[in-house]
């Protein structure tokens, strides 16, 4: 009996034996290739991401440090532009370092609007409005953890799902393991620009250091769980994971979502105090211990596939 064709998963296109398999999954040589190429314009701009603008922020913040004399109007025009600088300045650098074959433009666009737009419409009056969570989460350090984690970590986790689900994960453009952690950034970042822009604007404007060492605080946060969730949703598509594992990568992002804004205020307090130098450190630490995690995950999965391909 003729053994029944197979197809690529990706094109769907027929493909003849021997097959690359990935995950039970079956690859046509071009795609094969593809899903397991490395992304190194991504990891330069995740490093330039974390290094340079926790550098950029703490040397405008030393020398802003003593700019008292602006009036509400000046420091929330200076908040806005502050408050959307990393996710332009990423954008920018990783079209830079990708250009020999970039993502679509239009793709990351829809990703990014869709997850500002989400999190000012139903994130944050969700969290704010409707559950109130500010008027009763600070009652002990209990309930302020649970509402960090259960409403704040999982409402910001999935509009990350949703920007990128509704987009990219079921187009022909989401064709690499990587394209999860890319486009999961990308949903983290719109996620953190609304927010430093409700923090701005609810504010009437902040105070200049400590103001920018926050935004960038949030960009780099954001970012880093974002890619989790890529990960996660990159690994569903391209292999044969139990359906409980996009639920279980949600938990995971939602949790470190939840738990760094939780501690960022415990490490950055002194007192009645804030101390923003102390939540730059630890936004930097916990960004580059999320990204260095995902290379490595990356890498063995890369690693892996290729063994198997070649036994």
């Amino acid at each position: 009996m003729a053994e029944p064709q197979q197809y690529c998963c990706i094109d769907h296109e027929p493909v003849s034996p021997p097959y690359n398999m990935l995950g039970g999954r079956v690859y046509c040589a071009r795609h094969f290739a593809q899903v397991n190429k490395p992304h190194a314009g991504f990891w330069r701009s995740a490093a330039f991401m974390i290094l340079g603008m926790g550098l950029a922020s703490g040397i405008l913040a030393f020398f802003l440090r003593d700019v008292h004399d602006l009036d509400r109007t000046t420091l929330t025009i200076v908040g806005i532009l502050f408050a959307i600088v990393p996710t332009v300045v990423w954008l920018v650098y990783f079209y830079l370092q990708d250009r020999l074959e970039p993502e679509p433009k239009e793709r990351v666009g829809s990703v990014l609007f869709t997850a500002i737009v989400l999190t000012g419409f139903l994130a944050l009056p969700l969290i704010n409005e409707w559950l109130a969570v500010p008027q009763w989460a600070s009652y002990n350090n209990w309930t302020s953890l649970g509402a960090a984690i259960l409403i704040n970590g999982f409402a910001y986790t999935a509009i990350m799902y949703f920007s990128i689900r509704i987009w990219v994960y079921g187009t022909n453009e989401y064709d690499e393991r990587m394209d999860g952690i890319v486009y999961g950034t990308v949903a983290g970042l719109g996620v953190a620009t609304m927010l430093n822009l409700h923090y701005i604007i609810d504010n009437e404007g902040v105070a200049l250091a400590p103001g920018i060492i926050s935004v960038v605080t949030t960009a780099l946060a954001q970012a880093s769980f974002g890619g989790v969730l890529g990960y996660f949703m990159a690994q569903a598509k391209f292999e044969h994971k139990p359906v409980w594992w996009v639920p279980l990568g949600a938990v995971v992002a939602a949790v470190l979502n939840g738990l760094f804004s939780w501690l960022i205020n415990e490490v950055s307090a002194t007192g009645l105090t804030v101390e923003p130098w102390r939540s730059l450190v630890f936004g930097l630490l916990v960004a580059l211990l999320t990204f260095g995690a995902l290379v490595y995950l990356m890498q063995r999965a890369q690693a892996f596939t290729l063994r198997a391909a070649n036994t």
